[in-house]
């Protein structure tokens, strides 16, 4: 007659331990199923691989997955953790917030926390928790970013009539695969209304635009350039703020009509620089003549100092106007003239 023998006392004081294990301790919150664990505790759930860290580009709805094995009972809740407000709990959403849902199909171990129109404000860590005694959780990282298109270089580029226009633009944030649509404003006149295109291989020839959906890059290249190729060029990607450049095509005639936008600094070399030397010499010879008769020179000195003040003024004008005459050559002279 054989007669089975009990377990070592020292394991049954240990099982719960082990059994415990399965769930990994709640400081890291993650229960992964092991050989060793599913061993001791069969029934325990445990999660699924899914992807930890999602990024969205604002206004575009995002969703964080948790996949949970074995949940039997047990209810899968949905926490922001920065103010530790619980979301939803199995199929039911507790804030009032209209962006968050849950989402979940029957018999599916997945668990979805969907944010629906996200801004920037809802970036941070959620976490996915089960009801478990103790609680095991897996925490997710939500990047709600704001694309944006930039050009690299400067903001005007100067062509040589006859050259290539290669303009590069890279797209930060957006969702990977967006399309890249560019626009050219053409060059008019002043005061009419601005012409708006959109550039594509259908238009005139020597134009290609190739985009990177993967690296998020775009080129536009356009080949020989004229004047009608001058004008503002826009990187226009879908939910991302646009890049501008402006390119300037020079050393070729063009229309008398917008010779004026396109040289702005021809237009003013008919200015002249007012004679102030001719009036201040004048002005001081009467006032010198009027001082030695006259007793009551400090009223000349006033006049003479509000003539000048007067002439440096108007001096003053047209240097901004791009001209080069200075108020100490003016002064330069009128001292000249007073000793004599």
């Amino acid at each position: 007659m054989s007669t089975s023998r009990a377990p070592p006392v020292f394991l049954l004081v240990l099982l719960p331990f082990f059994a415990s294990t399965a769930f990994i301790s709640s400081v890291n919150g993650a229960a992964h199923m092991t050989p060793e664990t599913s061993a001791i505790c069969p029934t325990c759930p445990y999660f699924l691989p899914t992807p930890r860290e999602v990024t969205t580009p604002e206004g575009i709805p995002a969703n964080l997955t948790c996949g949970v094995r074995l949940l039997a009972d047990r209810k899968v809740s949905w926490i922001r953790r920065k103010d530790l407000h619980v979301l939803t709990t199995g199929d039911f959403t507790y804030t009032t917030a209209n962006k968050f849902r849950a989402l979940h199909l029957p018999g599916s171990p997945y668990w979805s926390l969907q944010v629906e129109k996200p801004t920037v404000d809802d970036s941070g860590i959620y976490e996915c928790q089960v009801s478990t005694q103790p609680k095991i959780f897996r925490r997710f990282t939500l990047n709600v970013v704001v694309p944006s298109a930039a050009i690299t270089g400067t903001r005007e580029m100067f062509m040589k009539a006859g050259s290539d226009i290669n303009i590069t633009c890279i797209v930060k944030g957006a969702i990977r695969g967006a399309p890249v649509t560019w626009y050219h404003v053409l060059p008019r006149p002043p005061y009419t209304e601005e012409e708006v295109e959109e550039i594509n291989a259908g238009g005139r020839g020597g134009v290609q635009v190739v985009t990177d959906k993967h690296a998020g890059t775009s080129w536009l290249l356009v080949t020989h350039a004229t004047w009608r190729d001058a004008g503002n060029y826009t990187c226009a990607p879908v939910h991302a703020t646009p890049a501008t450049v402006s390119v300037h095509v020079l050393d070729e005639e063009v229309p008398a009509g917008l010779h004026h936008d396109l040289h702005p600094s021809e237009g003013r070399s008919s200015i002249t620089s007012p004679p102030c030397s001719t009036l201040l010499t004048v002005l001081l010879l009467v006032l010198q003549r009027v001082a030695a008769v006259n007793e009551h020179g400090h009223w000349c000195s006033f006049c003479l100092l509000l003539g000048i003040t007067s002439c440096l003024s108007l001096t003053a004008v047209y240097t901004a106007a791009g001209e080069t005459w200075t108020a100490a050559q003016d002064l330069s002279s009128t001292w000249s003239v007073w000793r004599l």
